[in-house]
């Protein structure tokens, strides 16, 4: 018996895409799925510091993690009624310092209308994101925690 190959970020994005496709009424659906691709593609283009995860058996999760680690860096996952999100170190990942934390959560809180509080998980939904200053500063945020990776935390 052979174990099954692993899944193809195609694959990925075509049954995440699905997945949204089941909870979004109307016309949202392009401006979701330009939100999924802004973040795999800004993933793809730091192939030396983010790969993406083949080994999960969800249809309705993409997850990118550290290179180097198992450390899942980011995912997005499609809960029904909520629609698509985006999780940034997820809890069973790397522990971020509580400036990171406080700067995550800074950034997600300026740009959607639920508000996080301490103790919360680091999500925001793609209904934020599909606002392109949004989009950006969020990307930005992430390009600012991956070169804090390699750096120690301050004493």
């Amino acid at each position: 018996m052979t174990s099954p190959s692993p899944r193809t970020l195609q694959v990925a994005r075509e049954g995440l895409v699905a997945a949204i496709a089941r909870d979004t009424p109307g016309t949202d659906l392009p401006r979701l799925v330009k939100v999924l691709d802004a973040l795999l593609a800004w993933s793809v283009a730091r192939p030396g510091l983010l790969r993406f995860r083949t080994d999960s058996t969800r249809h309705d999760v993409i997850a990118f993690e550290l290179v180097g680690s198992e450390t899942v860096f980011w995912s997005v996952v499609v809960t029904r009624g909520a629609g698509p999100a985006l999780e940034i170190y997820p809890p069973n990942g790397r522990s971020l310092s509580p400036e990171d934390r406080a700067l995550v959560m800074q950034t997600l809180n300026a740009h959607s209308r639920a508000a996080l509080v301490e103790g919360d998980r680091l999500r925001i939904g793609f209904g934020a994101l599909k606002n392109e200053g949004a989009r950006a500063a969020v990307l930005a945020l992430m390009k600012q925690l991956l070169a804090n990776v390699g750096q120690p935390a301050a004493p």
